[in-house]
């Protein structure tokens, strides 16, 4: 089922609906996928319930402190996995075709070495339990008036983020700015049916935004890695460090344009 929500639907049906969606998509990515994608796979659908909920976050406050929690929880248990592929990843697009063999070997051994299988099969048990409570979600009293006030929110809170982001220029606040990217993507993908010609039309470059700050947070988290352990990389480290700066520089700048495209003004009209 696609992460849209239906707009011929009352809004909690439709909520209800495209949360049974991730979770049923969830669960069929952990039967076939290889243990590394269905990590990948896994997170991201819990990053979209986290999304989903958000949207009408001040309208269920309490229902969306409990499921958050379970979704959190559930993505942060696979984390330290994913991360390290990540950061594996982030070198084989950097320099493809083998080029920094001791590198890429350290970075394969520490990927093999955080894989969790009984994390995937708690993983397992918790998705299940999440998807038996959808039906009783307390959601009947909204409205697609909240859905468009939960939107316009975090589109402020993004708002917000990009210009902290930019004024300090630490790890800390594009991490915080990346989160909130992905939130109003995500809230952009869920609304784009039912505000097809002001939502729709931003949905491609929110993705391309938040895959460039995901790009830029690897890269980083890489020279941090490696650069704790720089004897260990004799002849590899300097030349692969200067072609991460380029990158960085590139992507850096591929954020700068999206960003002051996507958020012009603080406030964001939607209409009724």
């Amino acid at each position: 089922m696609a992460y849209r929500l239906s707009d011929n639907k009352p809004l909690a049906d439709s909520l209800r609906d495209t949360a049974h969606g991730e979770v049923s998509a969830a669960l069929a990515d952990l039967e076939a996928l290889p243990e590394e994608e269905a990590v990948h796979e896994l997170r991201k659908h819990c990053k979209k319930m986290r999304g989903l909920l958000r949207l009408v976050r001040a309208e269920v406050g309490d229902l969306y402190r409990y499921e958050n929690a379970h979704y959190r929880t559930l993505a942060n248990a696979l984390a330290g996995s994913r991360d390290a592929v990540s950061m594996r990843d982030a070198l084989l697009a950097l320099a493809p075709g083998g080029r920094y063999p001791k590198i890429q070997q350290f970075l394969e051994e520490r990927a093999r070495s955080h894989r969790d299988e009984s994390a995937l099969e708690d993983t397992r048990a918790l998705l299940k339990q999440g998807g038996e409570r959808i039906d009783g979600w307390p959601l009947d009293p909204l409205k697609w008036k909240h859905a468009r006030k939960g939107y316009k929110k975090y589109y402020r809170r993004t708002f917000k983020a990009v210009k902290k982001a930019f004024e300090e220029e630490s790890a800390a606040s594009f991490h915080e700015y990346r989160k909130r990217v992905k939130d109003h993507w995500y809230h952009s993908r869920l609304l784009k049916k039912k505000y097809k010609d002001s939502v729709g039309a931003r949905r491609k470059p929110l993705k391309k935004l938040a895959q460039a700050l995901g790009d830029w947070r690897d890269l980083r988290l890489l020279c941090s890695l490696l650069g704790e352990r720089s004897g260990e990389f004799s002849g590899e480290l300097i030349p692969l460090l200067d072609a991460t700066e380029n990158r960085l520089g590139e992507l850096r700048g591929k954020i700068d344009t999206l960003s002051r495209k996507l958020f012009p003004s603080k406030k964001f009209k939607l209409p009724k």
